[in-house]
């Protein structure tokens, strides 16, 4: 397959999971966690498109080193006290106002 064929069959299959995966977001499920041992705040969005929920953390909140649990991440540990992870469907907020953020956006 060319180079250009492969670059429109990714850029097509890009788009066609955009599509399945933006779906309205019909609930925000809300509940607290802890992450070595400190409280987290959790947002489980019901619906939405996790890919553009996750871009608009990074750009409110900054990077994160990735999920709570190192299975899921390559086999590395995030570092402790991170503003923010994503886990299991949910966002988990060290801040109470970095949900309280999201919510504001995604009602």
């Amino acid at each position: 397959m060319s180079s250009k064929m492969s670059q429109w069959s990714s850029q097509a299959i890009d788009r066609l999971m955009d599509d399945l995966l933006s779906q309205p977001i019909t609930d925000l499920v809300l509940s607290e966690g802890k992450v070595y041992g400190n409280r987290y705040y959790c947002i489980e969005p019901v619906g939405g498109n996790w890919r553009v929920l996750e871009d608009w953390c990074i750009q409110t909140c900054g990077e994160t080193t990735g999920s709570i649990w190192a299975e899921q991440v390559d086999k590395k540990a995030p570092q402790p006290g991170e503003r923010w992870y994503a886990n299991n469907r949910k966002f988990w907020f060290r801040e109470e106002k970095d949900r309280t953020m999201f919510i504001m956006k995604w009602s």
